[in-house]
């Protein structure tokens, strides 16, 4: 209680600095309430415009507290929202509040965005590492990102609880909508041709902005782009896609024309387009970049483009605009322009790097650390024996913010190279080859034990029940998913 008399003591200006500090929201929410201040109270909920639900709010202590939050809370800052963030796990919860209060209307609501994966609660951080795909690396096909958030809810339901929540009422006045990667690509566009049937009845007639992201490939482009062809009011359209091989008849890279055709055409209030798209294709050595290039020719807008051709027949061709916007890059190869003076990529946070052309050497990774400053997950896949191997336990090199690391396909060279030479501080999920895994255990280096000593979640691609006292002892405080 005394600490609550000294908080109140302060100025308005530093209560609330102190406010936009608490994470998950919801907490502070209820303590407004809780701490019985009317003062406190106004000032927690006056500023309430953007109301966040993207933790893992299902386990406790959480549970009790968001029974709390939609009985006490959410009713008295119904005109106060602007922006919701939820996750697909709310939905059920949101529609059944609107259905009893507030004639199932957000009166002031602009902005939604509707998000999947759970979260870590200490960090906020999404939970990566789980994805089931993860669990059979021999499975996934080439080219194919895995390295979506944990997911919360049954697949199968995704696809059903978005469309309910997008015939709400309040939905109708919502001037900008945001689509998370998992929530699309999971279900909606999941070769699913009823879901496109009923989004197409969706009717969000005030819909201004409008941003969908599908990092992971999905071969229904034709009918994305059908739904898109809906929305003539959208002004500020922003699409960040991976477009399967079988995404588009007949088969040809994603390009300008393309977007033209399929998009842009049908949009006439269009005043600003951001876009990072990357299409895979089998056999494509005959396609040229500049051909590609060729079919911005009419573009006013700025973008560039890189090709790239691997030994396994595939090929891939990311398009985007400039300035980049995107924060994620996906197979990305020794011949990718990652390091231009422009620092083009800076606010890139997840990577995956895969080549086998050649290998990733330390000077690569080296070059990524300087490059890629906010990096916060990263994924290798190659197979090939480093040739310019460093000879020092220790490298400088320093990944400062990275805390998702994923060595499954590669080379025991990269495994070696990031636990027990490359600093590591901000390490808290590993997803590794087990036996590689428990090579570097048994060599006991100190780097790799304090690369490894924060580990709070470690998949590794087969069980180790024999091993499984050895691999906790190096990761005191990880949760082991065998």
């Amino acid at each position: 209680m005394k600490d609550i008399v000294e908080l109140l003591d302060l100025p308005d200006e530093l209560i609330l600095f102190i406010m936009k500090k608490v994470n998950p929201q919801v907490l502070l929410l209820c303590s407004a309430i809780n701490i019985s201040n009317k003062r406190f109270e106004q000032l927690a909920f006056d500023t309430c415009y953007a109301i966040d639900l993207t933790f893992d709010y299902s386990r406790a202590p959480y549970k009790l507290l968001m029974e709390q939050f939609y009985s006490n809370v959410l009713p008295r800052v119904i005109y106060n929202i602007k922006s919701l963030t939820i996750n697909c796990y709310h939905i059920s919860s949101i529609k059944r509040f609107m259905k009893n209060n507030c004639n199932a209307t957000l009166p002031n609501l602009m902005h939604v965005k509707i998000l999947v994966g759970a979260r870590h609660g200490k960090t906020s951080m999404p939970i990566t590492i789980g994805n089931s795909l993860m669990f059979y690396p021999d499975m996934r096909t080439p080219l194919f990102t895995t390295v979506p958030q944990f997911i919360l809810s049954p697949h199968k339901m995704i696809g059903e609880k978005i469309i309910t929540f997008c015939r709400l009422p309040f939905m109708h006045a919502a001037q900008s909508v945001e689509l998370d990667e998992n929530l699309v690509s999971y279900e909606i566009f999941a070769n699913n041709q009823p879901y496109f049937d009923q989004l197409k009845q969706i009717s969000c007639p005030n819909l201004k902005k409008m941003t969908m992201i599908m990092y992971r490939n999905f071969n229904n482009y034709e009918q994305c782009t059908s739904v898109l062809q809906r929305l003539s009011n959208v002004e500020y359209l922003t699409l960040l896609l991976a477009i399967d091989q079988d995404g588009i008849r007949p088969s040809h890279f994603i390009d300008g024309s393309i977007l033209e055709k399929k998009i842009l055409q049908y949009l006439p209030r269009l005043c600003q387009f951001n876009y990072h798209i990357r299409s895979i294709l089998k056999n494509t050595f005959h396609i040229t970049i500049n051909r590609i290039r060729q079919s911005f020719l009419k573009h006013e807008q700025p973008f560039d483009c890189v090709l790239d051709h691997f030994k396994n027949k595939y090929g891939q061709c990311q398009i985007y605009s400039l300035p980049f916007i995107g924060s994620r890059l996906d197979f990305i190869s020794n011949r990718f322009p990652l390091f231009d003076i422009k620092n083009t990529f800076s606010n890139v946070t997840i990577l995956l790097l895969f080549d086998d052309v050649k290998p990733f050497e330390s000077i690569f990774f080296e070059r990524v650390a300087r490059a890629l400053s906010r990096l916060r997950t990263l994924e290798i896949i190659n197979q090939l024996e480093q040739q310019e191997k460093t000879t020092t336990q220790k490298t400088n090199i320093d990944f400062p913010h990275l805390a998702v690391l994923i060595l499954y396909d590669i080379h025991i060279d990269y495994a070696e190279e990031f636990l027990c030479q490359i600093h590591l501080p901000s390490l808290i999920e590993l997803a590794i080859n087990k036996d590689m895994l428990l090579k570097i255990i048994s060599q006991n280096q100190q780097q790799a034990r304090h690369n490894c000593s924060k580990v709070a979640r470690l998949l590794t691609s087969k069980s180790s029940h024999q091993s499984i006292d050895t691999i906790r002892n190096f990761f005191p405080q990880a949760d082991y998913c065998e």
